[in-house]
């Protein structure tokens, strides 16, 4: 697809999902980025760490996902990722890089983060579960 016809199909799909109203939307950017899956090789650590401190000098961006934290997330990290980096332009204070920090692939959670869950649990519709 054309550039174009992204950042309209975006502004479409945001729009149809309840996320924001169309005219709200000034512009839109693509970036095509050939394979640009997080790969851990000698030294991402501390590549990564530069990128991060970096980007902590715009105020108005929030990093979410795989590929915007250069992290291997599952879905559901990935997901959580980006809620809480939306909340996060609408003026929330969370740590998106702490999602799944640790090395053993378990989510860790603060305090915080647990009533962050919560709050965006109770907007969620319910799920069925087994019963016993």
């Amino acid at each position: 697809m054309s550039d174009e016809s992204l950042v309209r199909l975006g502004r479409e799909e945001l729009t149809r999902i309840g996320l924001v109203d169309p005219a709200a939307v000034e512009d839109g950017t693509v970036v095509r980025v050939r394979k640009a899956y997080p790969v851990y090789d000698q030294g991402y650590e501390q590549a990564l760490e530069k990128v991060r401190h970096y980007l902590q000098g715009f105020a108005n961006l929030q990093t979410a996902g795989r590929n915007g934290l250069h992290k291997y997330n599952n879905q559901d990290h990935s997901m959580l990722t980006a809620m809480l980096a939306a909340r996060n332009l609408l003026g929330d204070r969370h740590d998106v890089w702490a999602i799944n920090a640790d090395d053993e692939y378990q989510e860790q959670a603060s305090a915080r983060l647990d009533e962050a869950l919560m709050a965006i649990e109770t907007t969620q519709p319910l799920v069925p579960a087994r019963l016993g």
